[in-house]
């Protein structure tokens, strides 16, 4: 097999079993899968989500795998599409810092799609992820940041390659076929980030229609269709056709050193609320305050020290950040999200409603809160939020959190973990099945076939 980027990581990959795994990648796998799982949920009552289950449900018929929630069976690609989908409309799944990448949405759904159809044992599906993971981290950080400036979102175009890795691994193939499937993956990368302009939901699809295509370029391996071997770093390859910056030195090494040894996949923060996840660490900062005593309508005006990079992400266009004219704007509006952390002392799934967006307190509070660029900020891989408060007596608040709760630095507990899932779960499935599905995910390597899990995620 000739030598490249995909095929070495192909080759890693394809070796790696669930007794290769650090105890806390171990640990860390059976969260996300969990998390995945939880955020899907939330969108089984949505106009989005039910549009999505009736659109997949008429594209074909079949009995392989699960929609979650909607107890639905269809073709393993079809599933994976629209859990996919379910699991990122809340902007609630977990989030690579330096890359910005939601990770393990398009992975997770890919490997229970593709394990349920195949009826794969717990450890297998465990292994898939982990390695899906880490192949999407791997790749990303040959050109953090520059993917979103070329108008792509990596979630959907880099997403792709870790969903493969993983339905590669469940459906048996070999480094060899595994190379190919990357390679075939390399032509359905896709994810516009237009959606921004207007808030169009069509964004939301991106980790799903990751999936979808992962599993198709598998399943056209497998049979013997195959792929570009210098996919990745090819003349007219993956990165090339992705960064716009001609000049850019993209750093090939990063993706392949110390593969096994160092994780990558250990540096994806969970979100603890369902916003753009670079706001995180400015939630936690006024909820600081907030605890403290401090109140909304002592405010005169915020100041929030930014990173130059989350500044396009969070802040500007400054008119449609104060004034958001959809849910899904407010959830990347810095203003907005700071409005419903100081007004309501939380930010969860009833924040950015319809309602919200509408409501004259928070919108007066979103036009108090303003930004500067912070060049003492740290890098993408420090997610660091600084909210100042100058209130109406004259005095001054303010409160620095330097990691965002739910990166390595500042982490989740499994109990939090656990939590979240809860308050994802029990409104749709109710408290009995919550509580199998964690006990079940908790000791996922003994588990005879993921179907047992699956089977538990409906209402």
């Amino acid at each position: 097999m000739p030598s490249s980027l995909s095929t070495m990581l192909a080759t890693w990959a394809a070796k790696l079993r669930v007794e290769d795994l650090p105890p806390d990648v171990l640990a860390l796998t059976r969260q996300r899968i969990l998390d995945i799982i939880g955020v899907a949920l939330p969108s089984i009552d949505t106009n989005f989500g039910c549009g999505v289950h009736d659109a997949v449900r008429k594209l074909g018929a079949g009995d392989e795998s699960t929609v979650l929630g909607f107890g639905s069976r269809l073709p393993a690609n079809l599933a994976a599409l629209a859990n996919g989908a379910l699991a990122h409309e809340f902007e609630f799944d977990d989030t690579h810092n330096e890359t910005a990448i939601h990770v393990s949405s398009p992975v997770v759904v890919a490997a229970l799609a593709v394990g349920e159809s195949r009826r794969s044992p717990g450890h297998e599906v465990l292994a898939a992820v982990a390695a899906g993971n880490e192949i999407v981290c791997r790749i990303g950080i040959v050109a953090p940041g520059e993917f979103y400036k070329s108008g792509f979102h990596p979630t959907g175009i880099v997403g792709t390659f870790g969903a493969t890795v993983a339905a590669s691994k469940l459906m048996g193939l070999d480094a060899a076929v595994t190379a190919n499937a990357l390679g075939i993956a390399g032509s359905m990368t896709s994810g516009s980030m237009e959606s921004w302009s207007d808030g169009a939901s069509a964004k939301s699809l991106h980790p799903g229609w990751s999936a979808h295509a992962a599993i198709a370029a598998a399943t056209l391996a497998a049979a013997g269709v195959t792929g570009p071997v210098r996919v990745l770093e090819g003349r007219l390859g993956f990165f090339h056709q992705h960064v716009r910056d001609r000049d850019y030195k993209f750093d090939y090494d990063r993706a392949q050193s110390a593969l096994g040894e160092r994780w990558e996949s250990r540096l994806i923060s969970f979100k603890p609320y369902p916003t753009g996840h670079v706001a995180h660490a400015f939630i936690d900062a006024a909820l600081k305050l907030r605890a403290d005593g401090l109140r909304a309508e002592q405010i005169k005006r915020v100041i929030c020290p930014i990173a130059a990079f989350m500044v396009q992400l969070m802040c500007e266009p400054v008119a449609e950040k104060l004034r958001p004219a959809t849910t899904w704007h407010a959830r990347v509006s810095l203003p907005f999200t700071l409005a419903e952390a100081f007004c309501f002392g939380k930010v969860d799934t009833e924040s950015f409603s319809a309602e919200r967006l509408a409501d004259p307190r928070l919108l007066a509070f979103a036009q108090r809160v303003e930004y500067r660029v912070d060049e003492t900020a740290p890098g993408r891989e420090q997610w660091r939020g600084w909210v100042i408060a100058e209130l109406q007596d004259g005095s001054r608040r303010e409160h620095i959190q330097p990691y965002n709760w739910g990166s390595p630095q500042n982490p989740m507990s499994q109990a939090d973990v656990e939590a979240k899932f809860r308050a994802n779960s029990v409104p749709k499935l109710g408290l009995e099945k919550t509580d199998a599905i964690i006990r079940r995910l908790a000791e996922l390597e003994r588990v005879a076939a993921i179907n047992e899990i699956v089977g538990l995620c409906v209402r």
